[in-house]
């Protein structure tokens, strides 16, 4: 009952539309910067518009999470998609090189991250009557964007996945959950990082559920991802 409450307040027609509109322009921006940015100074520059874009629509969000709920304390990411999409930003602005480890430990949740979260946003519960309310529009959209920085470091060359790098995004969701502990032991945050409860109200999916189903997921993905790209090169 309570699960059938929630889905009926995340699926409105509002957030149905977002998703579709936010998908068209995604795609039409790819096609567009990979018609467009034929050098890679161009395809360069575009990467860093859009981080910067992107810092600016986090701050946007976080500032609005901070005001109207009157919590300093909520300037800071406090869950795994915002978070990422901090280190995200900072990582594509300050580091030419984008296959480090670093990468790999964000790049990653910054896909199945906004994925998740624009099909079921679960921040947006309880909080506003409107999508286009600013603390839920900046949420969905930072979202949005950090979906499109990190596909349009794949398909540009800048990151190329390695199944044998993999270590780093587990190593990267140990220190997630050890700053959720962090914010919530000494700051006094009621959760952080969904540590406090499951990522699908009413489920099973709590973190140390969700952790290994990611780690093991992209572990064939990206396996796979490799023996399909080596099989193409030869041809």
């Amino acid at each position: 009952m309570v699960l059938s409450l929630i889905m009926q307040e995340v699926f409105e027609l509002s957030h149905i539309l977002y998703i579709v509109i936010s998908l068209v322009l995604t795609v039409v921006g790819l096609v567009l910067i990979k018609k467009y940015c034929k050098t890679k100074k161009a395809m360069k520059i575009a990467i860093m518009v859009c981080a910067v874009v992107l810092l600016c629509v986090f701050i946007w969000n976080r500032l609005s999470l901070a005001i109207i709920e009157k919590d300093a304390l909520k300037l800071m990411p406090y869950s795994y998609c915002s978070a990422t999409t901090l280190l995200l930003t900072v990582f594509v602005l300050a580091l030419k090189d984008r296959n480090r480890g670093v990468f790999h430990c964000v790049w990653y949740l910054a896909i199945i991250g906004p994925i998740l979260t624009l099909i079921y946003p679960a921040f947006i519960i309880g909080i506003d009557t409107s999508i286009f309310a600013t603390r839920t529009f900046s949420g969905l959209l930072h979202h949005s964007i950090s979906l499109f920085l990190a596909v349009l470091l794949l398909i540009s060359g800048e990151f190329k996945p390695n199944w044998r790098k993999l270590w780093c995004l587990g190593l990267g969701m140990c220190a997630y959950v050890a700053f959720g502990l962090f914010q919530i032991r000494a700051l006094g945050f009621a959760d952080s990082m969904e540590i406090n409860r499951s990522f699908v109200e009413g489920t099973f999916l709590w973190w140390y559920v969700v952790g290994p189903m990611v780690l093991a997921g992209f572990f064939i993905i990206t396996y796979c991802y490799e023996r399909l790209a080596k099989k193409f090169k030869k041809k």
